[in-house]
């Protein structure tokens, strides 16, 4: 776990492997590159600006920040392991977000990567907007391992894990934070889900299981399928407001 003193980076992904020589290290609980202790000059260069910094103002624009995952997933890669998942859930974002050739009319969803949550309190790996409401996504990497899905129950390798309670609060946090964050109507929280893409070995779910309330789990190729079959319940001019809303810093750094 990473000490509040050891500070943040922000590292482009095409930086990554510099500021890896230079001593950044990986938190996989928050999905960020940190330094090992502070005042460390030969990564002075990746401190987040004060206008970025997760206690700025709300102010900046999240969807300016959002990654290319455009990378190569061959061999002799020096990212961490798990960033090939990452890379392949943000391709099959992708899709939500383009509109058919002769649909005559915007895309339907609006995705955000890696919402900054205010210190102590890590990122959301992805928060899409749709017709069915809000969306947070989180990946979860078990790389050669076997994952199994009962209920809320979730086993790697037959041990159990919380990450389906987990997925459920913090997309129910995601939502009491939107609905605060609304000068039109706040307090109205739109329809919220969590979703869990898996990268492992196996992703099996028990046979006659019932699917976790409120929660989709899938590899990350197979999770956009599980999305667009939720309801829907937002028109297209909610999702724009929702998203105007989403899309400021300070949505998501506020305390309750």
């Amino acid at each position: 776990m990473v000490r509040e003193q050891q500070p943040w980076l922000d590292v482009p992904f095409g930086e990554k492997d510099e500021a890896k020589a230079a001593g950044a290290q990986w938190d996989w609980r928050a999905k960020r590159w940190y330094a090992p202790r502070p005042g460390m000059p030969e990564l002075a260069r990746w401190l987040p600006a004060p206008s970025s910094s997760p206690d700025s103002s709300g102010d900046v624009d999240l969807a300016e920040r959002a990654p290319a995952p455009e990378v190569e997933l061959g061999g002799g890669r020096s990212w961490p392991a798990g960033a090939e998942g990452e890379v392949r859930l943000a391709e099959a974002l992708r899709g939500l977000t383009e509109a058919g050739p002769h649909s005559g009319r915007r895309p339907p969803w609006r995705v955000l990567h890696a919402v900054p949550m205010g210190p102590g309190r890590g990122e959301i790996d992805h928060v899409l907007l749709g017709p069915p409401g809000l969306v947070t996504v989180t990946t979860e990497h078990h790389h050669g391992r076997a994952v199994r899905v009962d209920g809320d129950r979730m086993t790697v390798d037959r041990e159990p894990v919380d990450h389906v309670p987990r997925a459920r609060a913090e997309a129910e946090h995601a939502g009491r934070l939107l609905a605060a964050a609304r000068r039109d109507d706040p307090g109205a929280a739109p329809p919220t889900t969590g979703a869990l893409a898996v990268v492992a070995a196996s992703l099996t779910i028990a046979p006659g299981a019932t699917a976790p309330p409120g929660v989709l789990v899938a590899t990350p190729v197979g999770l956009p399928r599980l999305i667009t079959a939720l309801p829907a319940a937002l028109a297209d001019d909610e999702i724009d407001e929702l998203y105007t809303v989403a899309r400021r810093l300070g949505t998501w750094t506020r305390e309750l």
